[in-house]
């Protein structure tokens, strides 16, 4: 638990994946980072080492645990007379603005006791579809752009804030999962690639990647599943994974696949857009695989789409499409 002054403001424990990663003396050096960041210390008395190796060690702390929101960086002063390295973190805010706002985000979670009995998988569409329809994207990159604080305060954080939220809500439903930092091509600007956050979840007893700031970015009409529980082939069309992260090597389980949302052929998508017209669905999510050629992909598939739209509905109609050209998922808005 969090103990400012006794004052006990929420549980700090969850799955800490980037904790199994190290070695015995790592974690004791873990452990006393935590607890020293816990009560807000001036300094924390280390085994001598270099900065590289305790840097590793203080981000996994960070990865791990979301809470610990107000840890910004820290100094390091090496005694090699009493062979120890003396930590100083880097605080944020105030002890009594921590006490205050680590409760509020608490108290916010609980919003995810509605599905606190449900499986899950349950669990992570409630926590995905939550997010997406009650935050956005902070382009503005605010004070709390990069922590919990933002979505809980404001609504708006970036990718980092955003994947520490997901993983606190994990972490209180009971879901293992992780912040994963790597690369990543935006699919608003496939040709920029950039630093970028996001969650592997460990879902039917496997992990599967769980990009909720992709997902939120290129949400239009209705909410997106374009990087919900991809395998590593999947994520690596626009993610490039880090090291030392677990792998997921499980395909057929995201959410398209797994909702039959996927068209093998155009004969498959002019069959599935005809299905979801005669339904009354004039908003539509396919996602096309065993494309060869995708520099004129775009018009085929307005030209398919209108197609089947005749078919069913007399006069014309005319068609918005929403393209991730990386993922190859259409949203095809008739309008």
């Amino acid at each position: 638990m969090f103990d400012f002054g006794g004052t006990l403001i929420g549980p700090v424990s969850g799955h800490r994946y980037y904790y199994g990663q190290l070695n015995g003396e790592q974690k004791k050096m873990y452990a006393a980072l935590l607890s020293g960041a816990v009560s807000m210390a001036t300094e924390i008395v280390l085994p001598l080492k270099p900065i590289n190796e305790i840097m590793r060690i203080f981000t996994s702390v960070i990865l791990d645990n979301p809470l610990v929101f107000y840890v910004t960086s820290f100094n390091q002063t090496n005694d090699p007379n009493r062979q120890k390295s003396i930590v100083r973190p880097e605080y944020k805010y105030s002890k009594d603005f921590v006490r205050q706002h680590a409760g509020h985000v608490w108290d916010y979670l609980q919003v995810f006791d509605a599905v606190r009995s449900k499986s899950d998988i349950d669990k992570e569409m409630f926590v995905h579809d939550y997010c997406l329809n009650n935050f956005c994207y902070d382009y503005s990159f605010t004070d709390y752009s990069y922590s919990v604080l933002g979505l809980v305060l404001r609504r708006t954080a970036v990718c980092d804030g955003i994947a520490k939220f997901v993983k606190l809500a994990f972490d209180y439903l009971g879901i293992e999962s992780l912040v994963v930092h790597g690369l990543a091509k935006n699919p608003s600007n496939v040709n920029t690639t950039e630093s970028h956050a996001w969650n592997i979840v460990k879902i039917y007893g496997n992990y599967f990647h769980l990009d909720v700031t992709f997902d939120m970015t290129i949400k239009n009409k209705v909410n997106r599943y374009d990087y919900f529980n991809l395998c590593d082939n999947d994520i690596k069309k626009d993610h490039t994974i880090p090291h030392g992260v677990p792998p997921c090597t499980t395909p057929g389980k995201d959410y398209l696949s797994v909702n039959s949302m996927v068209a093998h052929s155009p004969a498959e998508f002019e069959k599935f857009v005809y299905a979801s017209l005669i339904h009354g669905n004039k908003t539509i999510i396919v996602k096309l695989s065993n494309v060869k050629d995708t520099a004129t992909i775009v018009d085929k598939v307005m030209a398919m789409a209108l197609n089947q739209y005749s078919k069913v509905y007399s006069g014309s109609a005319r068609v918005e499409i929403s393209y991730n050209s990386s993922q190859l998922v259409f949203e095809i808005n008739f309008v």
